[in-house]
Order: structure tokens, then C-alpha cells, then sequence
């Protein structure tokens, strides 16, 4: 009984020891959480077109059609007048943008711009009510194993939220926000990222956005999630958009030289001691740096009162730096010198702004322009496509990846029996009837097909 009695406490001693009263409680759940940010994060949904995609080269001269897609993503409202904030990625090429609130209505969305070098862009909604904006957190708080929130919009399911920890800070994946001017770092998180959730939020335990969900890495092309997703924080975001409401672009700082990080080994091998900082691997002609004598080589290990461990932390400080001069600490040939530089606006084009709710119409004139082919029915296409004697009509004999036609689920082996309302026997009366309607302007032609496939409705654009 003692033993027993020994043992139970022993055993309650160690839960106290491994669980200090200073730990935080895990949470239970993250429903209030959610409750409270939900509102403020929209679905979006595009139709895109882009580049030419071929259809059929069987004959003498290829048949191309527009690519046409549609396509999902996420976003945060930065502004009661229903400003949002999203990737570029997410509406690049889009002829239409619909956002969608947590309720469920939608509405068309304007752009107002996008970034040039950045993954970044703005759209405004009409909602006719003032809109709950997002509560901004600072990322650079953030600790690894700091647990995380991530809602969006993946495949398609919208308000979806998914949970995971900062699985590692400072990422860097590809050249930075801005050439020569590096904002990109991201934050690392296993909180699931999917395709859809590109420009919505990463929330803190304090419902605060502390980055937007930007991309995954995954092993096999066009693949899920794995647990590597990325998101640009939000001191970066928010630097970018603040001076685009304020100036109506971005406007950074700018030194003129690329660094690279210098490694132990790097120091090593040409005696530097301090062995931190970064080490100059380019100086643009004509910028503050070269105009202050940088060279190739040079070790850059702090500036003002600050000390420079990697690439990122100079880059970032200039960013925020116009006008103001900087005291670099540079390192050469085994001499340390103080140099001036004065910082002055990156010199390229950083953001494209939109004043015009309009976009350029872009009309099918062919059938293949809509992404499909047809052919009037022979013993051949009967074979191939199974088809009896008694059915009549042009057949779908090829239908193109992401393309109108393809986006209205047409398919091989239908045959187009009617185009609105009225029959149709051939190739020819296909396209003269498809060029009346869209002589009229509309957008949409409704056909009802059957054949290989089953009997149904269905529409497709004449034009984008």
C-alpha cells in the first residue's frame, strides 16, 4: 500500500516538474479564434486567359484557342471600403474577379493594382456597408513553434482554416520582393496550404495577420500539401501596401549592391575574423554604393549602430531608409573603414496601378477559338466515337485543356444537337449559328449536346 502510495506521488511530482505553472495551455480548441477573423477574409474566384494553346494539328494549318481558366484564391480586407489585399499570382491575367464574404454574397471585384517584382495586389469591392478589416500583427514577434492559423480558399472550399506552428523563419526561395532590394523572406508553417489558399492570411494565437499564405513546395509537380508552406510576413505586406495608400506605389529604399551571406569558410579563406556579415557579389553602376566606392569583395558587417549577421539585414534597413544616409562598416584586405552611403528610391517600376474597371473584351470569332473542335459525323467518327446510325449533327472531336469549352465540360463524343433553341445538322450551321449569337453580344451561347456522352445543357463563352 505504501509502495503504491510512493509511486502515485512520485508520479504526480514528475507531471509537476514537466509542467511548470509558468506553460502556456495548449489551446482546446480554436473556435473563438476563427469566430472572431472569419469575416474578414475573402474567397476569390477569377476567369483567366492567357497565352495560345494548340488544339488540333492534324491538318494543314494547327487550330490554337485562348486559354481560359478558372481559378481560386484567398484574401484579407485591409479597409472598411472594401479594400483587399491578395497575391498577384492569385488574379494575374484575369478578365473577371468575384469576391466572396463569409455570408455568401459576392461581388464583382476592381483592381487596383499589382505589384511588379512582388507578389503582391490590392482589389476593391462595392459592398454597400463598411467591411470588418483584418487586425495586423507584428512578424517580426515571431518565434518558431509560435502556433498558427491558415484561411483560405483551397480547391475551391472556401473559409476553410487549417492549424500548424512556425515551422522556421527567414526562408528565402527565390531573388527578393524587389530586384537588388530584398523584402523576401518568408515564414515557414505546416499549417496545410493547398492551391486556393494563395493570398489569404496566416493568423496568430491572437487573431492577428502575421503573414500572407504565398506558395507550397511539394515533391511531385502540381502536388498538395506536404507541410512546407510559405507566407510573406506581414511587416512586409504591410510596408508595401501602406505606401501604396499613401503614394499610390511602393516606394523602398535602394543601396545598388547584391550580398550574399558570408559563411565561416568564406571568412575563413580570406582571414576576415569577425566571420559575419555579408560580402558584396555585385555593385550597380551609378547607384549610392557605387557612388560611395563599394567594390566586389568588400565585407559589409554593420551599419549605424547596427551589426549585419546575413544578406537580409541590410537589405531591409535601406528598404526603409529614403533620404537618410547610412555609416557602413566595411571590411577589406584586412582594414575596417567607415563608409557613407545615402539611400535613395529603388529606380524601377514596382507597381502597376489600375483606374479603369473596364477590360478589353476578347471575342471568339472560330469555333476553336473557344477551345474545341467539331466535324460533321462519318463512318470513321461513328466508330470512334461509338455512335449509331441514327445520330446526326456536328461532333466534338477534340476539346483543349483549360480553355472555354473545356472550363463548360464539354467533351469528345458529344454531338451538338441544338444551339439555344434551335437545331443544328452541321459544322457549318454550328459556326453560323454560334457567330449570330455572338454578333448580339452575348457572352454565353447555351448548347445541348448528347452522343457519346450523356444528353445535357450546357454553356459555353464567346468571349472573354
Amino acid at each position: 500500500m505504501m509502495h503504491r502510495l510512493f509511486s502515485a506521488l512520485a508520479f504526480l511530482g514528475l507531471c509537476c516538474f514537466l509542467q511548470p505553472s509558468t506553460t502556456k495551455a495548449y489551446p482546446q480548441s480554436y473556435a473563438d479564434i476563427v469566430e472572431k477573423v472569419m469575416p474578414s477574409v475573402v474567397n476569390i474566384s477569377i476567369e483567366s486567359a492567357g497565352e495560345r494553346v494548340k488544339i488540333d494539328d492534324t491538318g494543314s494549318t494547327p487550330s490554337y484557342a485562348t486559354y481560359a481558366v478558372e481559378l481560386v484564391g484567398a484574401g484579407s480586407i485591409i479597409d472598411p471600403s472594401g479594400i483587399i489585399a491578395t497575391n498577384k499570382h492569385v488574379i494575374n491575367n484575369a478578365y473577371s474577379i468575384t469576391v466572396t464574404l463569409q455570408d455568401g454574397s459576392a461581388f464583382p471585384a476592381q483592381l487596383l493594382g499589382k505589384g511588379v517584382g512582388n507578389d503582391l495586389a490590392m482589389l476593391k469591392i462595392d459592398a454597400g456597408r463598411p467591411l470588418p478589416p483584418v487586425k495586423v500583427g507584428n512578424s517580426d514577434e515571431l518565434r518558431v513553434g509560435d502556433h498558427v492559423l491558415a484561411i483560405g480558399n483551397p480547391l475551391g472550399l472556401g473559409g476553410s482554416v487549417s492549424a500548424g506552428i512556425v515551422s522556421a523563419l527567414h526562408r528565402r526561395l527565390r531573388s527578393g520582393i524587389l530586384m537588388q532590394n530584398s523584402l523576401g523572406e518568408f515564414i515557414q508553417t505546416d499549417a496545410a496550404i493547398n492551391h486556393g489558399n494563395s493570398g489569404g492570411p496566416l493568423f496568430n494565437m491572437q487573431g492577428e495577420v502575421i503573414g500572407v499564405d504565398n506558395q507550397i513546395y511539394s515533391d511531385v509537380s502540381g502536388g498538395g500539401n506536404i507541410g512546407l508552406g510559405f507566407a510573406i510576413p506581414s511587416n512586409d505586406v504591410k510596408l508595401i501596401l501602406e505606401q501604396i495608400l499613401q503614394y499610390g506605389k511602393p516606394r523602398l529604399g535602394w543601396l545598388g549592391v547584391r550580398l550574399q551571406t558570408i559563411t565561416p569558410r568564406m571568412a575563413a579563406a580570406i582571414g576576415n575574423k569577425v566571420k559575419s556579415g555579408a560580402i558584396i557579389s555585385a555593385v550597380i553602376p551609378g547607384s549610392p554604393a557605387a557612388q560611395a566606392g563599394l567594390r566586389i569583395g568588400e565585407i559589409i558587417d554593420g551599419f549605424d549602430d547596427e551589426r549585419v549577421t546575413d544578406s537580409r539585414t541590410l537589405d531591409r534597413a535601406a528598404a526603409v531608409s529614403i533620404g537618410k544616409p547610412m555609416q557602413l562598416r566595411v571590411w577589406s584586405n584586412g582594414q575596417t573603414r567607415t563608409v557613407p552611403v545615402a539611400v535613395k528610391e529603388f529606380p524601377q517600376e514596382t507597381w502597376t496601378s489600375y483606374k479603369n474597371e473596364k477590360v478589353s473584351e476578347l471575342v471568339f470569332k472560330k469555333i476553336s477559338d473557344a477551345g474545341f473542335e467539331a466535324a460533321d459525323l462519318n463512318d470513321e467518327l461513328r466508330a470512334r466515337f461509338q455512335l449509331d446510325a441514327k445520330t446526326t449533327g456536328p461532333v466534338v472531336t477534340v476539346v483543349a485543356d483549360n480553355t472555354a469549352a473545356s472550363g463548360a465540360n464539354l467533351r469528345p463524343g458529344d454531338v451538338i444537337l441544338k444551339v439555344q433553341m434551335d437545331d443544328v445538322s452541321s459544322r457549318a450551321d454550328l459556326a453560323r449559328r454560334l457567330k449570330e449569337v455572338s454578333d448580339r453580344g452575348q457572352r454565353d451561347v447555351l448548347l445541348f449536346v448528347g452522343g457519346a456522352n450523356e444528353a445535357r445543357w450546357l454553356t459555353v463563352p464567346l468571349r472573354l
